[in-house]
């Protein structure tokens, strides 16, 4: 199959315009159509719906467009994979992670990888929730999140741990001392939060369960400078542990939201890739982590936090009345 065609075919889809994607190419139009056309008789697909302004992808060329995608992030690897074997690296492994997890969760599993596997190359990639379906479908060899936007047929998801979801605060904040809090009572305070995305879905539609306006003063995309910003505005942001026990424990208020959530942290590997021993090894190096992790929140949530988080999610036990003890004639 001409690879040319299928690079002109995934250009053509993310600009909108056969022009466009020639251009990309330096080549004129007419040879991009007949590429294009070649292309859809080889492939026995209808790839476009056509009309006078723009080529619009078919729900055939979409499918296409993701395997086409794929394809080609492997094809444009092998020049970098022979220089690798070259220069002697044998293995190699591509791991992703959002901000969230990167400090606390990824960059110590892979500290705690590198001294055991000191050839291994690494290569480390940044991406935020809402990145997440791109991020994973570039050849990763193992990505670890929270949440996925939308369902990716083609990753397989394995739960790591689960952590609170608690209003961030500074200790002098007036809120600091409550055993939990509810969304009229942040509401009441300054908030920060992120400005799209599936934590963002998850407290707008908990603050309409509750008649309580969802309306945050400051919005950041990265959970780590939403921690560091409150801290200068005495704002709140409704998170996890993770970024605070990042930065400075000390620093910090956690106040358990009620009802108690927990956020799912998961491993996401591809479906049809064996597992390998580097990547059998990797995950045993964040399973490793994420038990210092769970150590680390306990202390730092205390024992007061973990209290109130269990009283919210179950009623206590009525005590039956002590029995009256009988006077004895003496």
């Amino acid at each position: 199959m001409n690879i040319q065609a299928i690079r002109l075919f995934l250009h053509v889809v993310q600009r909108g315009s056969l022009v466009a994607g020639a251009n990309e190419l330096n080549i004129s139009q007419s040879a991009a159509s007949r590429l294009l056309s070649g292309l859809e008789r080889t492939t026995g697909l209808k790839l476009f719906s056509r009309d006078s302004h723009s080529l619009r992808p078919t729900a055939e060329g979409e499918q296409y467009f993701n395997e086409c995608q794929r394809v080609l992030v492997a094809v444009d690897e092998l020049p970098r994979a022979a220089r690798r074997l070259a220069s002697g690296v044998q293995s190699r492994l591509r791991l992703a992670s959002g901000a969230r997890l990167a400090n606390s969760l990824m960059i110590p599993a892979i500290g705690r990888f590198a001294r055991k596997n000191p050839d291994v190359e690494i290569e480390f990639l940044l991406g935020e929730v809402q990145e997440f379906s791109r991020v994973i479908s570039e050849r990763i060899d193992l990505a670890v999140g929270a949440m996925l936007p939308m369902t990716i047929n083609t990753v397989e998801a394995t739960p790591l741990f689960d952590m609170p979801i608690v209003a961030v605060m500074r200790r002098d904040h007036a809120l600091a001392k409550r055993s939990f809090v509810g969304p009229a009572d942040v509401a009441a305070y300054k908030l920060i939060a992120s400005p799209t995305g599936p934590m963002r879905d998850e407290l707008e539609h908990r603050f309409h369960a509750e008649s309580t306006e969802f309306h945050p003063h400051y919005t950041v995309n990265n959970v780590e400078l939403g921690c560091r910003l409150l801290l200068r505005l005495g704002a709140i942001m409704i998170t996890d542990p993770l970024a605070p026990l990042a930065i400075d424990p000390a620093l910090f208020a956690l106040v358990p939201l009620k009802p108690l959530r927990m956020l799912q942290t998961s491993i996401f590997t591809p479906v049809l890739t064996p597992e390998s021993r580097l990547i059998a090894e990797f995950k045993a190096c964040l399973r490793e982590e994420a038990r210092e992790i769970e150590k680390r929140v306990a202390l730092f949530w205390g024992a007061a936090g973990k209290a109130a988080a269990r009283s919210s999610v179950r009623a206590p036990k009525k005590q039956k009345p002590k029995a009256k003890a009988k006077n004895k004639k003496g």
